[in-house]
This record gives C-alpha cells, sequence and structure tokens, in this order.
C-alpha cells in the first residue's frame, strides 16, 4: 500500500530528469561539433562568432512567447513540445550551406532551446510544490552531466569521422525517443496554468513583483557570467598566464564543470534545511573568495583548486533563483521564470567578451577577479531581494509592534 502515493512523485520526477539530461545532452553534442560545422559551411572566426549569436537571439525571443504559453496551457504540453523540437532543430545546422543559412539554422535551434528552457523550470516548480521539497537542483545537476556526456558523445562521433548530419540525426532520434517515452509521467497540464490566461487573456505579473523578479535576474545573471568567463578563459589563463600544458589547461574546466555537477545533485538538500537565501548566499560569497584566492597565489594547482570552489559555490544559483521566481510569480509561473531566464542567459553571453576587454587593460589574471566580484554581488543582491520581500509580506501590525 506504501507504493500508492510514490508513482505520482516518482515518475514525474524521472520523466522531467530525462528531460534535463536531453536538453543538456544537446548542447554537449553541439558544442563539440562546432568546429566541423564551421568546416563544413567555409566560415571565418568572425563570421562564425556571428551565427553563433543566433542561439541566444532565438532563445531570447521565443521565452517570451513560452512563458504565456505555459500559462496557458501548462509546463507538460509547452515541455514535450519545446524538447521535441530542440531534438529536430539540432539536425539544423547540419543542412546548412553558407554561413548565413547556418545562422538563420541557430536561431531556431535557439528558439526551440527557449521554449524548453522556460518550460521545463516552470515544470520543476510545479514538481517541487507536487512533493513538498526542493527538486530543481538535482534536476540541474541531471543537465549538467548531460551536457558532459553529450561532450563526450560529440568527441566520440568527431573521433570514428561521422559528419554533423549522421551524427545530429542519430542523436535527435535517441534523445528524442527517450524524451517523448516518459512524456506520459510529466504532471499533468492542469498542474500550472494560470486562470487569466486558461480564459484566453495575457498572463501578467502583479505590479509588486516585477521588480524583484528583474532583481532575481541579476543575481542569475551574475553566476551565468561567471559560468561563460571561466569556459571561454580558463584554459587560457591557465596555458598562457600559468605556462601550463594545453592538456593540463583543460582541467581547469574540467575541475569546475564536475564540481558544478555534484553540488546541483547534492544541493536539494542543502537548500531544503537552510532554505534558498542561505545557502545562495553562503555559497556564492565562499566561491568567490576562493576564486579570488587561487588567482592571487598564481599557481596552477590553486587555481584548479580555484575552479573547483567557483564550480561548487554557482551550482545552486540558477536552480535557487527559479525556484524563488516560482513562488513570486504563483499562478503566474511561466511569465515569472521568462523575465528570470531572459536576463540571466544574458551573463553567460556578456561574460566572456566583458572579461576579454578589461583583459586587454589589465592582463587575465586581474580580468578574470570579476568573476569574484560577480558571485559576491550575486550573494549581496539575493539578501537584498529577500529582505524587500519580507518587508513586503509583513503585516502593518508587525510594523506597529
Amino acid at each position: 500500500m506504501s507504493k500508492g502515493p510514490a508513482a505520482p512523485d516518482g515518475r514525474p520526477w524521472i520523466a522531467l530528469s530525462v528531460v534535463f539530461f536531453v536538453n543538456g545532452a544537446l548542447v554537449g553534442n553541439w558544442v563539440l561539433r562546432i568546429p566541423a560545422v564551421k568546416d563544413h559551411v567555409g566560415a571565418d572566426t568572425g563570421p562564425l562568432g556571428l551565427a553563433l549569436l543566433g542561439i541566444a537571439v532565438g532563445a531570447l525571443l521565443s521565452k517570451q512567447v513560452s512563458g504565456q504559453l505555459v500559462a496557458r496551457y501548462g509546463s507538460r504540453p509547452i515541455t514535450v513540445l519545446g524538447i521535441t523540437l530542440s531534438c529536430l532543430a539540432l539536425i539544423l545546422p547540419a543542412l546548412a550551406g553558407n554561413i548565413v543559412a547556418l545562422g538563420l539554422a541557430l536561431i531556431g535551434f535557439g528558439a526551440a532551446m527557449g521554449i524548453v528552457d522556460v518550460a521545463m523550470n516552470a515544470h520543476g516548480v510545479a514538481l517541487q510544490d507536487r512533493m513538498g521539497r526542493p527538486v530543481l537542483s538535482s534536476l540541474h545537476g541531471v543537465y549538467s552531466i548531460g551536457g558532459l556526456l553529450g561532450a563526450l558523445t560529440g568527441g566520440a562521433a568527431e573521433a570514428h569521422g561521422l559528419s554533423p548530419l549522421v551524427h545530429f540525426a542519430l542523436v535527435a532520434a535517441v534523445l528524442g525517443g527517450a524524451a517523448l517515452a516518459v512524456s506520459p509521467w510529466l504532471l499533468p497540464a492542469s498542474s500550472d496554468v494560470a486562470p487569466r490566461a486558461a480564459r484566453g487573456g495575457w498572463a501578467k505579473l502583479p505590479a509588486e513583483r516585477r521588480l524583484p523578479l528583474v532583481l532575481l535576474g541579476f543575481v542569475g545573471l551574475c553566476g551565468m557570467a561567471g559560468e561563460g568567463a571561466v569556459g571561454d578563459w580558463g584554459a587560457i589563463y591557465l596555458r598562457d598566464d600559468l605556462g601550463t600544458s594545453a592538456e593540463f589547461a583543460a582541467v581547469g574546466y574540467s575541475a569546475y564543470s564536475v564540481a558544478m555537477a555534484a553540488g546541483r545533485l547534492l544541493g536539494d538538500r542543502f537548500l531544503a534545511r537552510w532554505g534558498d537565501v542561505r545557502v545562495v548566499t553562503w555559497a556564492a560569497a565562499s566561491a568567490g573568495f576562493a576564486f579570488a584566492a587561487g588567482l592571487l597565489a598564481g599557481h596552477p594547482a590553486a587555481a584548479v583548486c580555484g575552479f573547483a570552489a567557483l564550480g561548487t559555490g554557482l551550482s545552486v544559483v540558477m536552480p535557487a533563483v527559479f525556484s524563488m521566481a516560482g513562488r513570486m510569480g504563483g499562478p503566474t509561473t511561466g511569465p515569472a521564470i521568462t523575465v528570470v531566464s531572459s536576463i540571466a542567459g544574458t551573463g553567460f553571453l556578456a561574460g566572456p567578451p566583458l572579461i576579454g576587454f578589461l583583459a586587454q587593460i589589465t592582463g587575465l589574471p586581474a580580468a578574470l577577479g570579476v568573476v569574484s566580484v560577480l558571485a559576491l554581488g550575486a550573494a549581496v543582491l539575493l539578501r537584498f531581494v529577500a529582505s524587500g520581500q519580507r518587508a513586503a509580506a509583513e503585516p502593518p501590525s508587525a510594523h506597529a509592534a
């Protein structure tokens, strides 16, 4: 008899974990084949960089629509739609014959990824409400594992000489089939439909929630900017500034990625015990100080430890931010997550160019110090948001007392 209530909670978590895994694996497979796609379309580095921006443009545009679709139809059907489109859209870059077509294909790929990003996180918030405990951190951990395994798959496809088209088609079929197979286990669409949107209206966020959500988005931006900066500049710092080999230089980002995945998989239990604000504040602040210490030491081993500490500290930022956004949004979870995800996502794009610009002036080690500043900024800003929320929630009698 004890197994009765377990199925409604256990199976939706498994299904949503598969969706997060598939989403991460798609990104991992794509990133490892960018050089092959570049050669296929005959693009130089500059035009390729512009084409790659298509992913961000497509995602930013589709997120605005996805939030409203979630509010009207529920996160379940939009999650299924988004992950299916994402698998199919992975094939588009391999079909491009020139750089313009590649740019358009990446807009389509980014748009599909933007839809599922909002929807699956909104579904995660609904699942947390159903289960009565945090689950988003572990789901993001599964995403990280998907990204790592996707990268390994992409590397194996490259090593075996598979063309991007054959590789992406196989990946789309396997991952898409897996996501569709478990989709009936997701929570029902009625779990998070906004009443007004269901009647055909526009789901609007409460006016008093808009500024806190924007500030919460900037907390996520600080974390995502650090992730983008480490990914683009970490290996260069270890190789060029600390004089390590190219092989050792890759260890920095690997340490960061593994630490982030581990931190996310373990994060739910800490978030459940101490709460989003306390955990993220201490984790982000500790990460900022540890990464700064690694930079100041100027030694490869210290730098790798700094990368690992940063990955651990930032691992819980986005899951907690999405959870808080879901609570702030109430029945308009989709639009709330759209606001946060749209702002936070720009950090991943803006972080690396900002570090590069500052490195021209101060040198790369000092420029990477901005990552520590951003981590500390995330901790301070989150405390500010939480204080404002508590003040707004207090009844007038509490102030009088």
